[in-house]
């Protein structure tokens, strides 16, 4: 799990098991009390503004929040992740980055239960880059006239200007939950206010959640559920840009710090050296999303058929996700990078709804023999539908600050209408608790195919067998031993528009008219196909404190979608096709340790290590560089026997040489949790090692002079060029100490006495997040991506907003 950027309410991506594609992206499927939400990452027209797409990349850089992000982990009660094809081919054409199943909390029968949390704190910026100390030599040489100015204002400290704030957090959080043996019920809600390290930044979400179980008798039982989200973030305007240092970055670089660009008394903004006051820039520009969320779900359990040995259930289980989201984009004409154009200020206004919904029917039938084996069949049909729709208005030279009357305006609109449908088998069989098998299949047909009736089949099969149960096992300090291996094959769809050829409409002299885009649609395009084989073992040992957990996976992904180039005969630029193969490879370990179990003491440590490689296998298009901006400034070369996240670029002379790998070695994670009596602490360590970062915020720091190791002989031979495309690519290896969590969990008695015999809990906290990082690389913080949640090219920095650490203080009562 990474962030995209450090803005408030940012997005984050999420990587089960590494590159499974390559135009796509490597977010899991998510499944909430049986229903698959929308997890999409909304643009907000920004470019309109920044113009980032304008040089070098078409990709879109807004950097937005993906909607998993609307969720209250606080209702959470279990996360079960399918990571192997073989689990997760029962979600088929949707399931090849895993599968991420979440749980929410619900009533228990007894007495109700009411509990409040409140969580107050503080967030900083967790690393400055730093800038050049001048002297009045090096200022002069920089500036005409920089000597005085550096006299006169001395070295002011830029990032503390507009990163330093100390933004307050707030979070309260409380649960009601309780019912019998009939009914039960759980009901929370939540209000979040965090401010960023940048001023006018900040996230805001509101939820409440309610689930509810009835039971009529012992054959039926309904399951409900409801959750309502509304989120309002600021994210200012950072990263990547092409018209004249309009975001805080670009600002930033070309800004000497003997420059004072602060307000004068009357708070009038001097213009900058790069064409933007960043300071004014925050004060003014607008880039506000505000999303209306409600996810419902339901669930209906009838036992047809029941005896001591045989079970047969029918499932009816839907849910409906729904979003409405605004974006809101004012960049006022009174600052200095709109001054420069003809049409003076921009307003964007994107309004986006979405409606998901999913339906499945279910049997579950259960055997036992006499024998002590154990049959489960489960048969399904599932059908699914999305329709999205997303109007972007844009203007142009704004009438002082009405932004509804402009000079030009223009609309878009992209409708989506996804229908799927699909239907699955799965049989499990236990023996004797010694070997345990499971096959199964699911069929898919999707309106994203080129041919919507045919149906594509994901099969899988796993198999274990538990040694340790049998009669030859007599070891003493291996109490549990189990091999497994699995077979299993999922889908990743091609994107929504890959098979048409869209029209645009226009004017055509005065008459209406369309016009055919550079892209023509694939009427054939098919599924991206996921073959994977994994194996491992499960052991616990140690008098059943330690458990070890080894996984080995070979990923056989087939039919890449990749844009194929087309000749200008044709009247098109491009077309998406099936033309490749890539294999993934890795390996996962997981060591769990007690090392200390007894009444008033424990100490649980958790040790996770990844590590995958991947290959293009087979290219049925010319080799090709993709993500980056230019092959001078660094990109990913898609070629047969090379890994695509393979880094490439120019040297000296202007050869494209390869100058690293963005896929880390491998992963490391180590948590611990130890409890002392009625203390409880919790801490979690991050260790990547490896994966490479473009680092063009370096670069752009290098071009406006103020890189803080520019005057010593690496950074001067590094601003000349020694080295071409490699002296910004750095090793972006990193340790972090990501949570770290002290609590002191009162005696009842002892809180009784004080607050009264309706208080049954109460503990206090203190916490942190991001706390401590070390790495080598020189930027902000090498868990970044420009593009967003791409698989390909995710490791580019172009001074995004900065990451934070964040502290806080809680409070917790149970009634």
């Amino acid at each position: 799990i990474s962030q995209n950027t450090g803005a408030p309410g940012g997005g984050i991506n999420v990587n089960l098991r590494g590159v499974s594609t390559i135009t796509g992206d490597t977010q899991p499927l998510y499944v909430i009390d049986g229903v698959i939400v929308d997890n999409s990452a909304i643009q907000s027209g920004l470019d309109l503004v920044t113009a980032a797409t304008g040089a070098g990349s078409s990709r879109p850089q807004g950097q937005p929040t993906n909607r998993i992000a609307d969720i209250n982990p606080n209702d959470i009660e279990s996360i079960e992740v399918l990571k192997g094809a073989s689990a997760a081919a029962i979600y088929g054409s949707k399931a090849t980055n895993g599968v991420v199943i979440i749980t929410t909390k619900r009533g228990a029968p007894g007495r109700t239960t009411l509990n409040i949390t409140q969580q107050v704190g503080f967030n900083t910026i967790l690393k400055k880059i730093g800038t050049r100390k001048f002297t009045p030599e090096t200022a002069e040489a920089l500036v005409p006239g920089g000597a005085e100015l550096l006299r006169q204002n001395g070295q002011l400290d830029y990032e503390e200007l507009l990163y330093g704030r100390e933004g307050f957090i707030s979070e309260t959080t409380a649960s009601l939950s309780g019912g019998d043996q009939d009914t039960r019920f759980f009901v929370s809600g939540l209000a979040q206010n965090e401010d960023g390290i940048v001023k006018n930044t900040g996230y805001e979400k509101y939820s409440g959640r309610l689930n509810i179980e009835q039971r009529f008798g012992q054959r039926l039982r309904i399951n409900a559920g409801a959750q309502l989200v509304r989120s309002i973030s600021d994210r200012s305007i950072t990263g990547n840009e092409n018209q004249g240092a309009t975001t805080l970055g670009f600002a930033f670089a070309f800004t000497p710090p003997f420059i004072d660009l602060r307000p004068d008394e009357n708070g009038n903004f001097p213009d900058g050296p790069a064409g933007s006051n960043p300071l004014h820039t925050i004060e003014l520009l607008k880039n506000r999303e505000k999303v209306n969320r409600g996810i419902v779900s339901s669930r209906l359990t009838y036992n047809l058929y029941r005896t001591d040995r045989q079970n047969l259930d029918v499932i009816l289980q839907g849910g409906a996700d729904f979003y409405s989201a605004e974006h809101q984009v004012v960049s006022p004409p009174e600052l200095q990078f709109e001054r420069a154009k003809d049409l003076k200020g921009v307003s964007i206004l994107g309004e986006t709804t979405s409606l998901s919904t999913n339906l499945n029917l279910n049997l579950v039938y259960f055997y036992s023999t006499t024998s002590n084996v154990t049959f489960t069949t489960t048969a399904g049909y599932q059908y699914e539908s999305r329709d999205w729709n997303n109007v972007l208005s844009q203007a142009q030279g704004i009438a002082g600050e009405n932004i509804d009357l402009a000079a030009s305006l223009q609309g878009f609109q992209t409708r989506l209408i996804q229908r799927e449908r699909g239907f699955f088998f799965q049989e499990e069989v236990n023996i004797q608790e010694k070997y345990f098998l499971t096959g199964g299949f699911r069929a898919d047909a999707s309106s994203r195919i080129g041919n919507t009736d045919k149906y594509f089949f994901y099969p899988k099969a796993a198999a274990s067998v538990r040694l340790s149960e049998f009669d030859f096992w007599t070891s003493d300090f291996f109490r549990e031993f189990k091999l497994r291996a699995a077979f299993g094959r999922t889908g990743n769809l091609p994107q929504a528009d890959a098979k048409f050829t869209s029209f645009q409409a226009e004017n055509v002299s005065g008459s209406g008219g369309v016009l055919v885009p550079t892209q023509k649609g694939n009427p054939d395009i098919k599924p991206e196909i996921t073959q994977e084989f994994e194996g491992g073992f499960d052991a616990t040992f140690w008098q059943d404190r330690a458990t070890l957990e080894f996984t080995y996976y070979n990923q056989d992904i087939q039919d890449l979608i990749l844009l194929n180039s087309l000749p200008p005969s044709s009247g098109f630029t491009d077309q998406f096709i099936n033309a490749g193969d890539m294999t993934t490879q890795g390996i996962e370990i997981s060591l769990g340790l007690t090392p200390v179990r007894s009444r008033n003491v424990s100490w649980t440590s958790r040790l996770n290590f990844s590590k995958s490689w991947s290959e293009v296998t087979r290219l049925e298009v010319d080799p090709f560089e993709t993500g980056g901006f230019a092959l001078s400034l660094g990109q990913f070369q898609i070629q047969e026997g090379v890994a695509p996240t393979t880094i490439v670029g120019l040297d000296e002379q202007g050869n494209k040489t390869v100058f690293g790998d963005e896929n880390p070695d491998f992963q490391l994670g180590f948590s611990n949790d130890i409890t002392f009596h009625r203390f409880n602490l919790y801490f979690l360590w991050d260790w990547k090692q490896g994966g490479d970062v473009v680092n063009l915020g370096l670069f752009l720091t290098d071009l406006g002079g103020v890189s803080p190791d520019l005057d010593t002989p690496e950074g001067q031979a590094r601003a000349a060029g020694v080295g071409g495309t490699g002296r910004y690519v750095e090793d972006g290896t990193y340790l972090k100490l990501r949570e770290v969590s002290l609590t002191y969990n009162f005696d009842r008695s002892q809180v009784q006495r004080l607050l009264g015999n309706q208080v049954q809990s109460l503990s206090l906290g203190i916490s942190g997040r991001n706390l401590l990082m070390f790495t080598p690389y020189s930027g902000y913080d090498p868990e970044v991506s420009q593009f967003g949640n791409v698989a390909i090219g995710r490791s580019v920095d172009v001074l995004p907003f900065p990451s934070a650490r964040y502290f806080y203080f809680k409070v917790s009562v149970g009634f």
